[in-house]
C-alpha cells in the first residue's frame, strides 16, 4: 500500500522536444491534501515508541502494521513533512551534519550555557554550564525519538481517507 499509488496520473511530456509531444502517463506528486489532524490529539489512536538509532520509518511500519509500504502512516502521526530531518539521525549521519553546519573547528565550542534548571543563562552566571554545538544539535536529534504511533486498527480508516482525498 504505497503511499503514492493513490495518487492520481496526469498526461506529462517528459521529453519537451520541440514540436514534437510525447505524453507518459506519471504519478501526480504535486497533489497536496491535508487530512484531518484532529485525529491525532486524541491519544487513544497511538502506542507510544522510542526509535532506537538507525531504526527507520519503514522498519517501524512493518513492526507495527506488517507492511513496511505503509511508512506514511508512521510520518502522518507526526506531521512530518520531511523525512531526513524530521526523523532522528543515526550518530553518523548527525556527526556529519554537525560538522557542515558549524565547521569541523567549531562542533565542540560552546554553543550557549546553562544553569542547574537547563535554562540558556549567560556565561558568567553562577554555575553556568557550557553547551557544545555538538551537544545542543544533540539533544534536538535526541527530541524526536519519542514516537507517537498510530495503533494498527486504524491504519485502514486513514488509508481510506487519503484514497478520497486525492482520488
Amino acid at each position: 500500500m504505497a503511499y503514492f499509488k493513490y495518487f492520481s496520473r496526469i498526461a506529462y511530456d517528459l521529453r519537451g522536444v520541440l514540436n514534437n509531444d510525447q505524453y507518459d502517463l506519471i504519478t501526480n506528486i504535486l497533489r497536496r491534501v491535508r487530512m484531518r489532524l484532529s485525529l491525532l490529539d486524541n491519544t487513544v489512536f497511538f502506542a507510544e515508541h522510542s526509535i532506537v538509532d538507525g531504526e527507520s520509518p519503514e522498519m517501524l511500519a512493518y513492526t507495527f502494521y506488517g507492511d513496511s509500504e505503509l511508512h506514511w502512516i508512521i510520518l502522518y502521526g507526526q506531521q512530518a513533512t520531511n523525512p531526513y530531518y524530521d526523523w532522528p539521525l543515526k550518530y553518523y549521519d548527525l556527526s556529519a551534519f554537525v560538522t557542515k553546519k558549524y565547521g569541523s573547528s567549531e562542533v565542540y565550542t560552546t554553543h550557549h550555557y546553562e544553569d542547574a534548571d537547563g535554562y540558556e543563562v549567560d556565561s558568567d552566571a553562577s554555575g553556568a554550564t557550557a553547551i557544545s554545538n555538538f551537544l545542543y544539535e544533540e539533544r534536538l536529534n535526541d527530541a524526536k525519538r519519542q514516537l507517537s504511533v498510530i495503533r494498527p486498527e486504524y491504519t485502514a480508516m486513514i488509508t481510506n481517507e487519503l484514497k478520497t482525498l486525492v482520488g
